[in-house]
């Protein structure tokens, strides 16, 4: 099972996020429900970095990743990351309402 977890503070603004397992729907290499989670976590790293030039704190090992966001960041820049990071979410969703007995997911308020 792979587990989601979004981290929001009193603003409702993403401050981190975390995947941690894997789905086990398929054979190792071959298990779509993983893959589909793990590239939608990971292009938001890097689309947090790249297009934002956020010095996102991630780490990133089998089966776990977990992003922070660092704190101060200019309102037009957490808006922006917000985009990002709920577009995340909207993947996540869509997989997890085809592929449901595989993910958990979790949305809350620090």
């Amino acid at each position: 099972m792979i587990k989601i977890y979004i981290y929001r503070d009193e603003n409702k603004n993403i401050t981190s996020y975390s995947v941690k397992g894997h789905a086990n729907a398929a054979k190792y290499g071959e298990d779509i429900v993983c893959a589909s989670i793990s590239i939608l976590a990971q292009t938001t790293i890097l689309a947090l970095h790249e297009l934002l030039s956020i010095d996102v704190i991630y780490e990133m090992k089998d089966g776990w990743l977990y992003c922070k966001l660092p704190e101060g960041l200019s309102n037009d820049i957490r808006e922006k990351a917000n985009l990002i990071m709920n577009t995340m979410i909207i993947g996540i969703k869509g997989t997890q309402e085809m592929y449901s007995e595989f993910i958990e997911f979790h949305d809350e308020e620090v």
